[in-house]
């Protein structure tokens, strides 16, 4: 993937990294940056405006002289010595926006970053290997990590010193000491470089005071001050500098190594074996020659007890009181839908964790969702483009939010949600919680405000700051979404008095509206979250008391409650819409987030359809078109001509980013999910193309190892041959951009989880042995860690279930069998499944349809080493004959059906 020239550039800075330490000027001299600077080089200027993202550039106008990271700008360090100042952002965040407009517009601070620094700048969207290896160090001598990421590295990119928000000089915001740690403006580093403690820091500040003079009497928190003494640190002390950023990349290692350990996946790729409950039991096994690869090995020590520990684990960490996992509070749709499938697992799975501990990790899913549903992360106004819920809470009670609003996390919700309302329609028939939560999710990603209409394609966010009207001059955080109580009842409409019980509620629209969202006269921010008097008077709507409770305290029915609510919403829908400033949107479309996207509407489309008809065909409609246009725009050749997906597509071109690991997995996902909702067969095609693709550029193989022994080259730490998929290719720029493994669940799912559910679908689909090998690889690769931490890795242990039991296939009819596909719709998600048409089980690699005769589980069996076995079928009826000319074996409802 990777030119020849790229190649070059990388064996250029690894010898660059192997020569001595350039001399710098002694302790005490004062010559300027500028007098050292090597002639030959012109003056640096800002390259902002030759970036792709839309956030680096809006970063051209700053006086900052920013950087891309490339080659040259890696060869300019270095020839110059300068530390390199990197800046990790993304357009969508607050905090970002502050250091933005506080210090990299400050003439005094881009004076100092361009004389002293070479100022890199990443969109951590465009690159989130970057980011989260650079969070990871974060996290590790900071105990915290977050946007603004803000460091200082040596030329060749060993972190110096680095911290998330510092407020610019002279703001109101330096005039406080520092926070401790935390997403958001008190999250700052304090630590010293290198993972020392303070020790680091402290020597910097020691070593800047001698020159400070009458500096000293300023915010010693500043972006400047801060920036100060680290460049005095390098110029005092540039060899410890080295040395401790060497050591700390190397303890960065230990980050990397994830999914490396499980040294037997190399040796043997079925650790996972396809034996345990519902396996073929001994006395049916009938003897078969086996070749050396195919031979099927006892159970590794991953297994379903795994799923035990970490519903205990979190059992222990989830708040009783607020709902959710600790604070800051985050949706985490990965580990709410873990809870949730606990319930939907096989019979086995609940003989292993308890069936009471299974109904006690639905109620704590459900009640999560309920406090998500009805705080103050979700855009209660709605409306053209509204809807939608913001990034996390930085309360407990999900009250006050951060006002972003990511779209992929939003696709990620509706899918978590959707499990929900399916899981209560299935379990008390006449339930419609949620429903309006799935609609609301659904239209939201479907307006003109996230779904490109051109060609298609979701864009990436929504700022959390924006002028809270036409005209203004300043941003504010939240503008868009807050409401003073006096606005709130002019627009709603208030009532003088409240009279007697039993008024018909017309006249006091507002104090029911208001009591309904907690609209209070001296607002609902916490004191303690405005400590700058930003949110004076504001409030964030949030549902405190429901319908029933806003009965009785007002003596009006309950549907004039929903009524009143309803047509308040309305009109602070119109008059936000008329007098507002929308927050402006990231309009990168990245592939990533479209592949969530697809996901879920594709899924949340035929479950809608399923039950109401066509009201939800427009959701269908959004994921074709999307499909299609990252299909059409981004699936692309490379130099070599081979097809390759870019990351994003911004102002009517691809990226030159190519795509991530996570690109492909979550586009596959989409693209099964599309397939099984349109039985489109596009789709499942070009799923395995790119399945293929992935493979080749990101699979971790096992087989590797062999190859390179007998060619004399070991195993690496950027080639560990375990299993498992990389995020990014093998070649690189520097060799000190660490190769990693995602296996632990986040704001996102994995890459790895997301990834052994998509081969265990396909390889059932296409009827494909080495989609589900690798698929047990995958999850094998990450064994030690889930032995370990099983609650971190939880989209993994539902491949653990997978590996176990087999994968949920459900065969239907055929195309007209309506009734068989939609009983498999509306079944909320467990382990992987897959559904399967009578005749038409396989496809091939060419993109054709197979038909082929049903092997009875009899001739299945033969073969020991494929064989997956599979939950009973749904009972379906066949509502048309099989198209004459077909060979099948009759489908016997409830029939257990082997993949092969």
């Amino acid at each position: 993937m990777m030119s020849a020239q790229l190649q070059e550039q990388q064996r250029q800075q690894a010898a660059a990294a192997q020569s001595p330490v350039p001399d710098h000027p002694p302790a005490g001299t004062t010559t300027s940056l500028q007098e050292q600077q090597t002639p030959e080089l012109p003056k640096v200027q800002n390259r902002a405006n030759e970036s792709d993202s839309p956030y680096v550039r809006l970063h051209a106008s700053t006086p900052v002289a920013w950087q891309l990271l490339d080659a040259a700008t890696l060869a300019r360090a270095t020839a110059e010595n300068k530390p390199i100042f990197m800046h990790i952002g993304f357009l969508a965040d607050h905090h970002c926006r502050l250091t933005t407009q506080d210090s990299f517009s400050n003439p005094q601070v881009a004076a100092f970053l361009n004389d002293a620094f070479i100022p890199i700048i990443i969109d951590r969207e465009e690159r989130p290997d970057l980011d989260t290896i650079y969070q990871n160090y974060s996290e590790a001598v900071n105990a915290t990590g977050g946007w603004p990421l803000n460091l200082f590295l040596t030329p060749d990119l060993y972190p110096i010193f680095g911290g998330t928000y510092w407020p610019g000089p002279g703001t109101e915001h330096s005039s406080l000491p520092l926070q401790p740690p935390g997403d958001g403006p008190s999250a700052s580093a304090t630590t010293g470089s290198g993972g020392k403690g303070t020790d680091g820091a402290e020597d910097a500040k020691a070593a800047a005071a001698n020159d400070q003079g009458e500096e000293e009497e300023e915010s010693c928190n500043d972006f400047l001050a801060i920036s100060k003494r680290i460049w005095m640190f390098w110029q005092e002390q540039e060899e410890r500098c080295r040395r401790e950023a060497f050591e700390m990349l190397s303890k960065l290692l230990d980050f990397a190594q994830e999914g490396t350990f499980n040294a037997s996946s190399v040796t043997n790729n079925n650790n996972i074996s396809f034996g345990g409950a519902g396996a073929i039991p001994e006395d049916n096994k009938k003897p078969t020659e086996t070749k050396q690869d195919d031979v099927v090995t006892e159970p590794a020590d991953l297994d379903l007890d795994q799923l035990e520990e970490a519903l205990d684990r979190i059992t222990k960490m989830f708040d009783r009181v607020d709902y959710g996992f600790g604070t800051p509070k985050f949706p985490n749709p990965a580990r709410l839908s873990f809870l949730l499938r606990l319930k939907q697992f096989p019979k086995e799975v609940t003989d292993v964790v308890g069936e009471q501990d299974t109904e006690n990790a639905v109620d704590m899913a459900l009640g999560t969702l309920r406090r998500i549903r009805d705080g103050g992360l979700r855009d209660h106004v709605g409306g053209s483009g509204g809807g939608g819920f913001m990034r996390f809470s930085v309360t407990s009670d999900w009250s006050m939010p951060h006002f972003e609003k990511m779209v992929g996390e939003n696709a990620l919700l509706l899918n978590v949600f959707l499990d929900a309302w399916l899981l209560l329609l299935e379990t008390t028939k006449e339930e419609n919680e949620f429903l309006d939560v799935v609609f609301e999710l659904g239209d939201y990603l479907t307006s003109s405000l996230i779904c490109q209409k051109e060609g298609g394609g979701f864009v990436t966010s929504e700022a959390a700051d924006s002028y809270y009207r036409k005209g203004d001059k300043h941003m504010r955080e939240g503008a868009y979404y807050l409401w003073t109580r006096r606005e709130f009842d002019d627009v709603v409409g208030a009532g003088e008095t409240f009279s007697a019980a039993g008024s018909d509620g017309q006249q006091y629209a507002s104090l029911v509206a208001g009591a309904y969202w907690n609209v209070r006269e001296d607002g609902n921010v916490p004191r303690d979250q405005d400590p700058f008097d930003e949110f004076i008077n504001q409030n964030v709507l949030h549902v405190t008391k429901d319908v029933q409770e806003l009965s009785r305290q007002f003596g009006i029915p309950a549907a004039e409650v929903r009524r009143i609510v309803t047509e308040a919403k309305g009109k602070l829908r119109a008059h936000r819409e008329k007098e507002r400033v929308r927050p402006i949107r990231d309009e990168k479309i990245v592939v990533s987030v479209n592949g969530m996207v697809i996901s879920a509407l594709s899924r949340a489309g035929a479950a809608l359809k399923a039950v109401y008809g066509a009201k939800s065909e427009k959701y269908l409609v959004a994921a074709r078109q999307a499909a299609g246009f990252v299909k059409e725009r981004l699936w692309v050749e490379d130099a070599k001509g081979e097809k390759v997906l870019r990351r994003f597509w911004f102002e009517g071109r691809p990226s030159k980013t190519l795509g991530f690991a996570d690109d492909y997995a979550f586009l596959v996902e989409g693209l099964l999910d599309l397939y099984e909702a349109t039985l489109e067969k596009e789709w499942l095609v070009w799923a395995e193309e790119l399945q293929h693709i992935q493979t080749r550029i990101f699979y971790d193989s096992p087989s590797y190892r062999a190859t390179s022994s007998q060619l004399g080259g070991p195993p690496s730490p950027r080639q560990a041959c375990t299993g498992g998929f990389y995020s990014t290719e093998l070649e690189t720029l520097s060799h000190t951009v660490l190769r990693l493994k995602s296996g632990m669940d986040k704001s996102q799912p994995s890459t790895n989880s997301v990834s052994a559910t998509n081969l265990f679908r396909l390889g059932t689909l296409l009827d494909n042995k080495t989609y589900l090998s690798q698929a047990k690889e995958t999850i094998n690769a990450f064994e030690a860690e889930i032995l370990q931490y099983p609650w971190l890795f939880v989209g993994l242990l539902s491949g653990v279930v997978t590996a176990r039991l087999g994968v949920r296939a459900v065969r239907v009819a055929g195309e007209g069998d309506e009734k068989g596909r939609e009983r498999y719709y509306i079944t909320p998600r467990a382990e992987a499944s897959a559904l399967l048409l009578d005749g038409d089980r396989q496809a091939s690699s060419s993109g054709e349809a197979k038909v082929e005769k049903q092997e009875t589980i009899d001739e299945a069996a033969k073969d020991t080493s494929s064989f997956l076995p599979l939950v009973e079928d749904l009972k379906i009826e066949e509502d048309e004959k099989k198209p004459k000319g077909e060979e099948q074996a009759p489908t016997t409802p409830g029939e257990i059906l082997p993949v092969v």
